[in-house]
């Protein structure tokens, strides 16, 4: 067996220890960079005639719009 396989402990807290901090630097930055804009869900067709499923579909087109115009 290749010595790090005996002697894998501390690379398992060092590389533990390294995701952790890559994933909090993540979710701290993208926190910051790509909040989205509360105003670009509106509901234009919710009116007192709409129901559950019309705000559903709304807010999933919404969402939908959305993703394509941050990966796009």
């Amino acid at each position: 067996m290749p010595r790090f396989y005996r002697h894998s402990r501390l690379l398992n807290r060092i590389f533990f220890t390294l995701v952790i901090t890559a994933a909090l630097f993540g979710w701290f930055y993208a926190s910051e960079n790509w909040q989205p804009d509360p105003s670009t869900f509106e509901l234009t067709s919710l009116t007192g005639d709409a129901d559950v499923i019309d705000l559903i579909a709304g807010l999933i087109e919404d969402a939908i719009q959305i993703f394509q115009e941050i990966t796009g």
